[in-house]
This record gives structure tokens, sequence and C-alpha cells, in this order.
């Protein structure tokens, strides 16, 4: 399959619960990946196969869990072109 764009929001949740601790933690995430990816202020978008993108996505909430949230919201876009896609396509 080619490459897609997946933009993401991962919102960690508990109660009482400072998730400023948790996003770092969940890029370094990213990062471990080997995946391209940009952070944005509102999203990241990672590049990757489909597989790649939703193996890291689960791994992702499972990490969040992991650090303490008692729920995890994550919303997905996904950008797919059959040729692929590429990060430096958006880019202005």
């Amino acid at each position: 399959m080619s490459t897609v764009m997946a933009g993401v929001q991962v919102l960690p949740n508990g109660k009482d619960m400072n998730t400023n601790g948790i996003l770092p933690k969940l890029v370094e995430e990213i990062e471990e990946s080997g995946l391209k990816f940009e952070v944005g202020p509102m999203e990241t978008v990672i590049e990757g196969s489909m597989d790649e993108v939703m193996e890291l996505l689960i791994k992702l909430q499972g990490k969040a869990v992991s650090l303490g949230s008692n729920e995890v919201i994550t919303n997905i876009r996904l950008h797919y072109r059959p040729e692929g896609i590429d990060l430096s396509d958006k880019q202005h």
C-alpha cells in the first residue's frame, strides 16, 4: 500500500491529571517509531504505510494509559493517494 499521512490528536484524560507530562512522552514514542512526522499546534502529522500508522496509534493509546490516563480520545484524519503522499507535498 502507498504511503499515507495521518493528522493525529491524542487526548489523554484522567481525574486531576496533568496531561502535559504525558504528551512529550507520546512524542518520544512517535520519534522512536522511525516514521516521518511533524508536531503542530493542533495535531501531529505522521507519514507511513497504513499499517505502520495504525500500529503506532495503538501504541500511543496504550502508552497514555500506562502513564496514568484512564481514557484516551484519538482524532485521526487520513490522507491517501494511490501514488503515495509525502509531508513535503503539504508544505508551503
